[in-house]
């Protein structure tokens, strides 16, 4: 795959996996993130095909920054995997205006700056498919208590792939989401522990029965989330637009 691809978030959890199965098809990685060093331990030293620009999204110069240094470095762009995303455990009355506003600026607001850019430097090369894949959650199909920010912003990611979807209809760029569900990530383990509040015995109670709620019985592995999206950016899929493509092993599928 002699292409340049760009993940957002992309050293660790699921952002990890999507890396690391690019990465071995041969393309060429850029990797945006806050933390080197989480960087070098799970992905090592940069490489002409493995690239690290530090990243803050709850900081939108930094996010303009990101592009300034692709659009002189690495122009031909091919495709962007916006996977950016964090959460808290807390009640809505207990959260901060603060708390609201970095939970919107990381999981949305960061996106939909990041797309605007994507799209106009992907405009340029007409003459190859380009592919944004944005990454929403589960939370955002409905209601997720303790996690109410963090579900609308995801929800609103769900509904900015497609409002981008119906404006770059006629162009080379094809803007889809993926919704995943529960995954083997340091997220949910970070989850799974605030709820259990670091008792390991409860932890695996709650995990368990979290379970009986997924169809298939387990999490995701990380590699089956990193496969969906390598599929989805191929250019097999050119027809596929605006579409949200739910992976949780059929947790959803009682309501939806």
């Amino acid at each position: 795959m002699k292409k340049t691809v760009l993940i957002t978030g992309g050293s660790s959890g699921l952002g990890l996996a999507t890396t690391k199965e690019f990465i071995s098809k041969g393309a060429r990685v850029i990797v945006a993130s806050r933390n080197l060093e989480k960087f070098k331990k799970n992905l090592g030293q940069q490489t002409n095909n493995l690239v690290f620009i530090e990243t803050d999204f709850s900081n939108m110069q930094s996010v303009n920054n990101l592009y300034s240094k692709i659009e002189k470095d690495y122009p031909q762009l091919d495709i962007a995997i916006n996977n950016v995303g964090t959460g808290k455990l807390k009640p809505l009355t207990e959260i901060s205006e603060s708390e609201f506003d970095y939970s919107i600026n990381v999981n949305l607001k960061s996106l939909w700056l990041g797309l605007k850019h994507q799209i106009l430097l992907m405009q340029k090369d007409k003459n190859r498919d380009k592919h944004i894949i944005n990454v929403s959650s589960v939370n955002g199909l409905g209601g997720a208590e303790y996690l109410s920010v963090y579900a609308s912003a995801k929800a609103g990611v769900i509904s900015l792939t497609k409002s981008a979807a119906l404006e770059t209809s006629n162009s080379n760029i094809s803007i889809n989401a993926i919704v995943p569900g529960p995954f083997k990530t340091p997220m949910l383990d970070s989850a799974l522990s605030e709820q259990a509040s670091g008792n390991e015995e409860q932890k695996k109670m709650i995990e368990e029965q979290y379970k009986k709620f997924i169809p298939e019985g387990r999490f995701g592995e990380p590699e089956e989330f990193a496969k969906t999206i390598l599929w989805l950016s191929e250019g097999n899929s050119k027809y596929i637009s605006g579409h949200s493509l739910i992976i949780d092993g059929g947790m959803s599928s009682r309501f939806r």
